[in-house]
């Protein structure tokens, strides 16, 4: 497989996809999308970098979801 910016830019976009009104932990999301786990950590490191995904870990499961900023 390449991997350059457009194929991890791509990943991203389908774990945004996934994540939309979803809290999911990395095994729910390995089994979501299919990835491996090199595909699914450079998708999420992706959207990590743009400030598009919440993290936080419960107990040993670490779980992913969409950052929504509000404004008051």
């Amino acid at each position: 497989m390449d991997w350059d910016k457009s194929l991890i830019g791509e990943k991203a976009g389908v774990v945004w996809q996934v994540l939309n009104c979803n809290e999911m932990s990395w095994e729910e999301l390995l089994k979501k999308t299919g990835f491996t786990s090199l595909e699914l950590s450079s998708a999420l490191g992706w959207l990590m970098r743009e400030n598009k995904i919440n993290v936080h870990a419960c107990g040993e499961v670490v779980y992913f979801s969409i950052y929504h900023e509000n404004y008051f």
